[in-house]
């Protein structure tokens, strides 16, 4: 492993300092290298640049085995990566029950990525049961590490009335908060709540926004 080590700190290196053709596959050869030798953040960067096609040629393959690889380590990022490609059954068959299940184990370490995706198939049962209140509590944790896609998830959901009756204060407050963490169609979907609300409603919903 610390061969490893000294292998992917050269890949770091070549990667923050390419400006793209050779230097780029001399970075993506290196990191291989390093993934090679067991290196868990080696072998999900080497997937990555293997499902985008960075400094390799695209083989969607092989980026799933390497993200396999680092996904058994315990890498949340790589449970990510492999869950996306479960999901989308990018690089070989779905699977969306085991998506799930990654994406739960990744998002129960703060993987914010696996966190929106995790509400996302609890809100339509898939890949599992459903779970309203299950995805209600992993898009508030979301939006609370910064999150804009689970902020606006929620304003999405509150205003449809997913968990009830509709309640347009609460999507109110959340599609603000997807706003100021930078969800350009936050933005929409506040004008649009704002025509449809009563003036009790926005006098309740600035009130809370002034506490």
């Amino acid at each position: 492993m610390d061969e490893g080590n000294a292998i992917y700190e050269h890949a770091q290196a070549l990667l923050a300092g390419s400006e793209g053709g050779e230097s780029l596959v001399k970075a993506a050869e290196a990191m291989r290298k390093a993934a090679n030798a067991g290196h868990a953040a080696a072998a999900n960067n080497f997937g990555t640049m293997l499902h985008h096609g960075r400094g390799v040629h695209k083989d969607l393959a092989a980026a799933r085995a390497y993200y396999h690889q680092a996904a058994e380590t315990g890498l949340p990022t790589a449970r990510f990566n492999l869950g996306f490609m479960l999901v989308r059954g990018l690089g070989g068959e779905k699977d969306l029950p085991r998506a799930r299940t990654l994406f739960l184990l990744a998002a129960e370490d703060g993987e914010v990525d696996a966190i929106t995706h995790l509400g996302a198939m609890m809100m339509t049962a898939t890949g599992g049961d459903q779970d309203f209140g299950a995805a209600r509590e992993w898009w508030t944790r979301g939006a609370r590490l910064g999150d804009s896609r689970c902020a606006f998830n929620l304003g999405i959901a509150h205003a449809g009335g997913h968990w009830g009756e509709s309640d347009f204060i609460a999507a109110w407050h959340w599609f603000r908060e997807a706003e100021r963490l930078g969800n350009a169609g936050a933005v929409v979907e506040l004008e649009r709540l704002e025509s449809v609300m009563s003036d009790e409603e926005h006098a309740a919903a600035k009130a809370c926004a002034a506490r």
